[in-house]
């Protein structure tokens, strides 16, 4: 269901919902994705997108609860036009919420991120992200797409061209060296306050890939949220500079350029 400012009626969703959501108030929560968002004052999410759309993130979602790492799912459907996820509330709230505070946010963030990297999951659903990301690159450069906006100036890329050119030569350098979160702004990640991590949610694009992915879109919130690349460099030197390459930084925003 692409996102719009029509609710469905609570009367016209699925039955096997009708006991989490009956008598509740519905709320849009949708983002960028193209999935409609629902927030129920009962203490629910609700995620409607095309038929078989959130297969993948129901999979991923359970996933990272069992790492205790994200939110219960409560129910996955699937029609022949339309897939619903329900799940529960996440107990806090965005790291947008804390900014007040930014470096101890920078601090929570970082060892969020260095545990999920850090695991090594047995049969998790998605081994292998980076095709994936190497093909959608590809393709929307061919079709003229670019989002500049991905090109923060320490990423040392300012042209389409130069973007391109850096994937070319030296796409292959990223590699499959962890479990990442795979979107890892600010409003994905919840904080039970500035100090204490709490989970991950909108898991779609979760799976083993690059580190260096998280650690790019962690930098890039900060940056967009409070307007200076101050708090982008705290969060690295938090995370450990030795485990990070800069130069895979740069190639991960040119790929987002195309993303």
């Amino acid at each position: 269901m692409p996102q719009n400012n029509t609710f469905p009626n609570l009367s016209d969703l699925p039955e096997p919902l009708q006991p989490y959501l009956k008598g509740s108030k519905l709320s849009d929560s949708s983002s960028h994705s193209g999935a409609t968002v629902l927030y129920s004052d009962r203490g629910y999410y609700l995620k409607i997108d095309q038929a078989t759309k959130l297969q993948e993130e129901n999979l991923l979602a359970r996933y990272f609860y069992e790492l205790n790492l994200g939110v219960p799912v409560l129910e996955y459907l699937t029609y022949d036009d339309m897939d619903y996820l329900l799940t529960k509330e996440a107990n806090g709230y965005s790291a947008l919420s804390f900014l007040e505070n930014p470096q101890e946010v920078c601090f929570t963030l970082a060892n969020a991120l260095k545990k999920l990297h850090s695991l090594t999951p047995k049969d998790f659903p998605i081994q292998d992200r980076l095709e994936n990301y190497r093909k959608i690159a590809q393709e929307n450069y061919q079709k003229g797409l670019f989002y500049e906006k991905a090109l923060l100036p320490q990423f040392g890329i300012t042209t389409k061209e130069e973007a391109y050119k850096l994937i070319q030569e030296k796409g292959h350098l990223l590699t499959n060296n962890a479990l990442i979160h795979g979107d890892a702004c600010l409003p994905n990640i919840i904080l039970k306050d500035a100090h204490t991590f709490s989970s991950f949610i909108d898991l779609g694009l979760a799976g083993i890939s690059d580190r260096h992915i998280d650690l790019y879109w962690v930098i890039w919130s900060l940056n967009y949220n409070l307007g200076t690349p101050i708090y982008g460099d705290l969060f690295l030197d938090y995370y450990g500079r030795e485990q990070i390459n800069m130069e895979h930084l740069s190639i991960v925003a040119a790929f987002e350029a195309f993303g």
